[in-house]
């Protein structure tokens, strides 16, 4: 039985010039200089707090779990949609008879809240976030999604395909025994994804990729 897991932010969510803004913002506010676009996507990592001192925070003299609050703010007043093709993919793959979930380092509640905002949620068998706003890593919140899926069905052996933009997303995907497909148009460039996994420029066809149809790779 093959199961499709998302990522949320960056890949069916269009969200990276909210992230960017809320950055820059943040940047500002303590003098620093904003960051670039470009410097963005082929910089920012998941743990974050490496890429923050990157940028300029003084890490030292500040909370974490304040600066995360602040960030969320900030991104909530940020323009963000649902990334283009996003629904064709999921119904493509629905209409496939295949499941789906939705994975996110974003907290559980906000990952729900954003789920149900964008209209998306009916997709998807489970959603699962994780308790914090750290921004660390996804990898035990997709352990218990694998575990979850996999009690959802017992008796099935279960193939997982995982779809992100990040190199996290292929972290992650190695950890659950998935195989990973990597979409170019969120918070990493193509340059950084394409040693680790199949590289798509659209999620029509990363989704095709996850079904296993053939499609013209980047």
């Amino acid at each position: 039985m093959k199961h499709i897991v998302w990522d949320w932010n960056g890949t069916l969510l269009d969200d990276t010039d909210a992230a960017l803004g809320a950055l820059n913002a943040m940047l500002r506010r303590r003098g620093k200089r904003p960051v670039a676009k470009q410097f963005y996507r082929e910089r920012f990592a998941f743990p974050v707090r490496p890429f923050y001192s990157e940028c300029g925070f003084e890490l030292e003299n500040e909370d974490w779990a304040s600066i995360a609050v602040e960030y969320h703010e900030a991104y909530g007043r940020g323009a963000r949609m649902l990334a283009t093709g996003a629904i064709e993919a999921l119904r493509r793959i629905r209409a496939n008879g295949v499941g789906q979930s939705l994975l996110s380092a974003l907290r559980q509640d906000r990952l729900e809240a954003d789920a149900r905002s964008f209209g998306v949620d009916g997709f998807f068998e489970f959603v699962r976030g994780t308790d914090n706003l750290d921004g660390a890593s996804k990898t035990g919140a997709a352990l218990r999604l694998a575990r979850d899926v996999r009690a959802a069905h017992p008796g099935e052996a279960v193939e997982f395909v995982m779809i992100g933009d990040a190199i996290h997303d292929k972290e992650v995907a190695d950890a659950i025994g998935a195989r990973c497909v990597l979409f170019s148009g969120g918070s990493h460039s193509a340059a950084r994804l394409e040693p680790l996994a199949p590289v798509f420029d659209t999620l029509a066809d990363a989704a095709c990729a996850a079904l296993g149809e053939g499609v013209r790779q980047m």
